[in-house]
């Protein structure tokens, strides 16, 4: 009954895997689909074309997709090198950015179809691929698409080429740089397979702390993004963990943890929730839970072998390292129970599977096959071939040695090759400052020579302005010399004219003593009122320098001058309205004037002031005070500063508003 069981439960959750498997499968296929209509869209531009193919992520992880995938990226590297056609000639900015574009385009194309060969196991196409993108590598400055190429050069080195581990391991770290630099969002995927494969490195290298401080990492990101992914590497991990453990303290619990952690991981990939990439993976956790299962006093055969048989069935017919390892376990199983002759048979293939495997890096199962084989044929009692493997043994001690040295010596070269590439660069980013300074050293000296000759382009325009004015000036001397020359001719001339008339004129003379008579007493009452005029300006520059009490006074004075001014013109049209507003001026007005003014009003100012309050215009201002209507205008203006009006503001009107008339 106990096998029919078996065989249903086998056939049930075989359908579910299907049934998952076909869903994830349809989705992936939708979207594969969306994604190449856009990259057919010649109205999406091609940047962001660029950018929605990237946000897919690891596509190592859509190798059954291989066919629909290679068909877009093509697709994509024939629009770039349009795109780069059309504008290589180019200099303005956009053109520039549209060819960045492109190299960016032929560096991320590169590495996803590397990618793509890699998840199909195709060891030749990746490196091809790989060897084209690392030429790009110089093209493109943008760290977004620098960081898959090294992630998947890591795992190309890892894969195919482990006793180069040390330079797997340093393209693991560049790429988690960048992808931390640029961001992680959509790039989950990436992250978790960098941060797992440098976990299970420092397994291998016993490095506990950097071991903590990753799935520290890794559990800090599955707080934002929770992926089955995720999810088996953290699992996986313990599962690595916990058999270290055992190994180093062979204590029970520990060996049934990495049990329980392993089987967690195979429900995922039973379950049709990871990716065809993982399968190489999940299959090899059958092997592991048999060799942890065989470790234990009561291990159940049955149950280990019918493990190693599901991973006979499961495994990559390619690799030869993992069938062997399947037949070695099968082999310690046997030989654990005590049949000798079957674990013979078995072990015999694994050692011909890791004779045709790998000759790198595998050298320790090898090892542990051989002393297997020893330990068997000493059960037997065929001491020939106990010497025969014993010598096959020691021989390969020998070359794990000479392995382990040839590692060391690979890692100090990768090392220094590491250090001259970093001081090739530094030199190299050296010559390029150095090209910039002698580049702006030249454009300065280039732009100072340019400045120097522009000013003295504007000197030499400016001293032929100056001697044309100078020439100009000397042929005006020129002509005024010779005016005066003539002026002094018609003056002699004049003179002699004069001379002849002057006994005529003389008569004349006699007869205008009278007037001239006149005149004398005429100038000399002007003279005396000149000398009245000024003894006023004294009196009222006295009065003004008075407290503000005696303002009354300066007024009666002020009008009073006024008052003689007018008489003096009597042909102002509006003389008799003067006097009358006069009469009616506010007795306080020149002290209302004192406190509206910004500044200390003179006499003279506060005349004009009076004038414009009494009505008189500018004309007869000008008139009244022997001056030109122009100076009258500047009075005006003066006076709106010292009240603080605006040029649109009436002065005429601000006066006559104090004045109570």
């Amino acid at each position: 009954m106990k096998p029919y069981i078996l065989v249903l439960f086998f056939f049930m959750a075989t359908f579910v895997f299907v049934n998952q498997s076909h869903s994830v499968a349809s989705y992936n296929d939708s979207k594969i689909d969306s994604l190449y209509n856009i990259v057919c869209d010649s109205d999406v531009e091609f940047s962001h074309k660029l950018k929605m193919i990237d946000d897919l992520g690891c596509l190592s992880l859509y190798s059954n997709h291989f066919h629909e995938l290679f068909t877009l990226f093509n697709n994509l590297l024939i629009q770039g090198k349009e795109l780069d056609r059309n504008h290589s000639k180019s200099i303005t900015l956009l053109g520039q950015k549209r060819k960045e574009n492109y190299k960016n385009a032929m560096l991320f194309c590169y590495s996803s179809i590397a990618d793509l060969y890699y998840g199909s196991w195709d060891k030749e196409h990746a490196e091809i691929y790989l060897d084209s993108a690392a030429m790009c590598i110089d093209k493109s400055s943008s760290i977004r698409y620098l960081a898959p190429y090294y992630r998947i050069k890591a795992q190309y080195m890892q894969r195919y080429f482990p006793d180069r581990i040390p330079e797997a391991v340093s393209y693991y770290q560049k790429s988690l740089s960048y992808y931390e630099k640029s961001g992680m969002r959509k790039k989950e995927t990436d992250m978790v397979i960098i941060l797992y494969n440098l976990t299970i490195d420092a397994f291998q290298r016993d490095d506990s702390a950097y071991v903590d401080k990753n799935i520290f990492r890794m559990k800090e990101l599955k707080k934002q993004y929770d992926s089955p992914v995720l999810d088996f590497a953290l699992n996986d991990i313990q599962v690595n963990r916990y058999s270290s453990y055992y190994h180093n303290f062979s204590k029970k619990e520990y060996l049934d943890s990495a049990i329980y952690y392993a089987k967690e991981c195979l429900e995922l990939y039973e379950k049709g929730l990871l990716p065809g990439y993982y399968n190489y993976i999940a299959v090899d956790l059958y092997v592991t839970i048999a060799e942890l299962m065989n470790k234990k006093a009561d291990s159940d055969v049955e149950r280990i072998d019918s493990l190693l048989s599901i991973a006979m069935m499961e495994y990559n017919a390619l690799d030869s390292i993992g069938l062997a390892r399947i037949y070695h376990m099968k082999a310690r199983m046997f030989f654990d129970a005590n049949r000798i002759d079957s674990a013979e048979v078995f072990a015999l293939k694994a050692q011909q599977y890791l004779n045709n495997g790998y000759k790198s890096n595998y050298y320790l199962r090898l090892k542990n096959n051989i002393e297997l084989l020893r330990d068997l044929y000493e059960d037997k009692g065929n001491y020939q071939k106990v010497i025969e493997y014993n010598d096959l043994w020691m021989k390969k001690d020998n070359e794990i040695r000479a392995n382990e040295v040839k590692e060391l010596e690979l890692q100090y070269e990768f090392e220094s090759k590491e250090s001259e590439v970093e001081r090739l660069k530094s030199n190299r980013s050296y010559q390029e400052n150095l090209y910039r300074m002698f580049a702006l050293f030249c454009f300065l000296l280039a732009m100072t020579i340019l400045f120097i000759l522009l000013l003295i382009r504007l000197k030499k325009r400016d001293l032929n302005n100056q001697i044309a004015l100078i020439d100009a000036e000397r042929e005006e001397a020129k002509l005024k010399l010779k005016l005066t020359e003539e002026q002094t001719v018609k003056m002699e001339l004049e003179r002699y004219d004069v001379l002849s008339d002057f006994h005529l004129k003389e008569m004349e003379l006699m007869g205008m003593s009278k007037d001239l008579d006149q005149l004398r007493r005429d100038k000399e009452a002007l003279d005396r009122q000149v000398e009245l005029y000024r003894q006023k300006v004294k009196a009222y520059e006295v009065v003004a320098d008075k407290d503000k009490e005696s303002d009354y006074d300066t007024q009666n004075v002020v009008a009073e001058d006024l008052k003689r001014l007018i008489n003096k013109h009597p042909e102002l049209p509006d003389r008799e309205m003067c006097f009358h507003n006069l009469e009616r001026l506010n007795k306080s007005y020149i002290e209302i004037l004192r406190k509206k003014s910004e500044e200390n009003l003179s006499t003279s100012y506060l005349k004009y002031c009076i004038c414009f309050a009494i009505g008189m215009g500018i004309s007869d201002v000008a008139e009244c005070f022997s001056i030109e209507q122009s100076s009258v205008h500047m009075i005006r203006y003066r006076l709106k500063k010292k009240f603080g009006l605006g040029n649109d503001d009436d002065l005429g009107m601000f006066l006559q508003k104090y004045a109570s008339l």
